[in-house]
């Protein structure tokens, strides 16, 4: 079963099952849409932006190459850098998703600059500075599960009434709670076990960017 016949993108399902994937804290963190639990938004987000990367590397439509590079005295420039190349045809991804937003980013960078590092897509994405810059991520991704009818976004007197913008409804928790997460989990342990350097790499990079946007 190739990632894009699923009903969720890689990061669409992290986000819906995020206690499967980040550690529980009792404030300043994400609150989830299926359940009453609070999970940290920032690790949270670092998982749906690097399943979002591997996923397109999965569908043949980005390479991720790990490049070193000889580090200046007294510079404080990193000694490698993750490099995201578009390759092949784009995948079908439903919509308004991560996947296509990164894979389309990565395409502008290599249009311009002929390659770009994992912190540079990852920062231009996050395209402004906020106080905490992990919520860009899941709001765009839970802006595009409203586009696509999956939530349901809370306006007006309403918002006084829920702690969270949008409202999983019963059914699409149930789907999201019956999808396999074996295929999201398998992108997260063939990249740590096969290349362990590059998972690294691509988590600190990540990090680096969202830290960087910090303001």
């Amino acid at each position: 079963m190739k990632l894009t016949d699923s009903a969720f993108t890689p990061s669409e399902l992290i986000l819906l099952n995020g206690d499967k994937f980040a550690p529980e804290v009792d404030a300043n963190g994400h609150q989830l849409l299926c359940s009453d639990g609070m999970v940290n938004g920032h690790y949270l987000a670092v998982m749906m932006m690097a399943a979002a990367i591997l996923a397109n590397e999965e569908e043949g439509a980005l390479e991720i190459e790990l490049r070193m590079q000889k580090r200046k005295l007294f510079s404080s420039v990193p000694s490698q850098r993750l490099i995201l190349k578009p390759v092949g045809q784009p995948p079908s991804w439903n919509g308004y998703t991560l996947e296509s937003a990164i894979l389309f980013s990565a395409g502008q960078f290599f249009a311009v600059q002929g390659d770009s590092s994992v912190r540079n897509v990852v920062y231009s994405f996050l395209m402004e500075n906020r106080e905490y810059p992990w919520q860009k991520i899941i709001e765009f991704v839970e802006w595009g599960l409203a586009t696509s009818n999956w939530l349901m976004p809370v306006e007006g007197d309403a918002l006084k009434a829920f702690q969270i913008p949008f409202i999983c409804p019963d059914k699409v928790q149930e789907l999201a709670f019956a999808q396999p997460l074996g295929p999201v989990k398998q992108l997260f342990s063939t990249c740590k076990k096969i290349t362990p350097e590059l998972w690294q790499q691509l988590l600190e990079e990540i990090d680096l960017a969202l830290k960087d946007r910090v303001g």
